[in-house]
């Protein structure tokens, strides 16, 4: 389904077009993926250029406009002066000083605005999700959940992050992920106390945390979830640090539903690591924004001056780090009227392979 009308309907009157060219962008207007497009939204009409490769397959997609092939940058300056279009919003935040340069000089009937007014608006529509939209989410997620599931079944000691984050890979994608939503992160050991790390070639052994942080995408849209498990038994510490996670990510998901400022579920969590005695080692922010990109606005942290809508998709987590070792644990949560739905099936309670 697309999202074109909602575009021509924010613009303020007949005089004023939008051009939108970034494939995300494009993939959410349309609703279908399309790499090299140019989309002209006019108050009364939607034009699609695209190349000539790309026409009949987005002839069959099309709903809601026209598909033309571009031929030559005349094409849309003739669709101006046709419809006397004095105004054009440009995606500022995503063309290059080139391009908007090239769009200038091609389109100048039209004085080509450089503002952010129509990446906000685009921002903010795609906040809230459709039902399609989370139903292509929730799909995601259990595509990780089974993954997770699978790997818990079959990861060993002995073997490398590495070797475990081509597992993942390997799982995610043979249970139908069109692609990882971001490269797997498996951190063990001392190496789980730096969570922005990469997998190494470190074997995980007897004593040790695992975190795995994870995502696929279906249907366009991403889903992604972090756990930690232990290796063996842990020591009395490590358990500690574990449940303190685990008790601050549920509070915080308590806490979350349309209508709250963006930095509550945060200040819930964190008063749960508080109360444990463990918030100094906090090392993440509550929550951010998920769908066609696997981190998006709102930012859920301290300072956020958000107000949370029903139909966010959220990915939360709550994380810590001693210097010596960090767990992590997150979840895919949709804000609804009344608090949150929780798309991640795994459970919270600590794991041991």
């Amino acid at each position: 389904m697309s999202n074109v009308g909602t575009i021509a309907e924010w613009l303020p009157d007949e005089r004023t077009a939008a051009l939108i060219t970034s494939p995300l962008s494009l993939r959410y207007m349309c609703g279908f993926t399309i790499e090299n497009g140019i989309l002209l939204v006019f108050k009364e009409r939607v034009i699609l250029f695209v190349t000539s490769r790309d026409f009949e397959y987005a002839v069959e997609k099309a709903d809601g406009f026209s598909v033309q092939v571009l031929s030559s940058g005349r094409q849309m300056l003739d669709l101006l002066i046709k419809y006397s279009i004095k105004r054009i919003y440009t995606e500022a935040d995503k063309i290059t000083v080139a391009e908007f340069n090239t769009y200038k000089e091609q389109l100048h009937y039209a004085d080509v605005l450089a503002s952010d007014e129509l990446s906000t608006q685009l921002m903010k529509m795609r906040t809230i999700k459709s039902d399609d939209e989370i139903v292509a989410i929730y799909n995601a997620q259990k595509i990780c959940d089974k993954a997770y599931e699978r790997l818990l079944a079959t990861v060993r000691k002995g073997m490398t992050e590495r070797q475990i984050a081509a597992l993942l890979g390997f799982y995610i994608m043979d249970y139908g992920a069109e692609e990882q939503a971001f490269p797997a992160i498996v951190l063990s050991g001392e190496n789980t106390a730096d969570q922005r790390a990469k997998p190494s070639d470190r074997q995980i052994r007897d004593g040790d945390f695992l975190i795995l942080e994870f995502g696929a995408r279906w249907g366009g849209y991403c889903a992604s979830m972090s756990r930690t498990v232990a290796v063996g038994a842990i020591d009395s510490t490590r358990d500690n640090m574990y449940n303190a996670v685990s008790c601050a990510l549920q509070d915080g998901l308590k806490a979350l539903r349309a209508g709250i400022g963006g930095k509550v579920a945060d200040s819930v969590a964190k008063a749960t690591l508080n109360a444990w005695g463990v918030d100094k080692y906090c090392s993440v922010n509550f929550a951010h924004g998920i769908g066609l990109e696997a981190v998006e606005p709102p930012f859920l942290r301290q300072g956020s001056s958000a107000m949370l809508k029903a139909k966010t998709a959220l990915s939360t987590a709550c994380g810590i780090s001693t210097g010596r070792f960090g767990v992590k644990i997150g979840d895919i949560a949709v804000l609804t009227e009344e608090g949150c739905a929780d798309l991640t099936a795994a459970t919270k309670s600590l794991v041991h392979i």
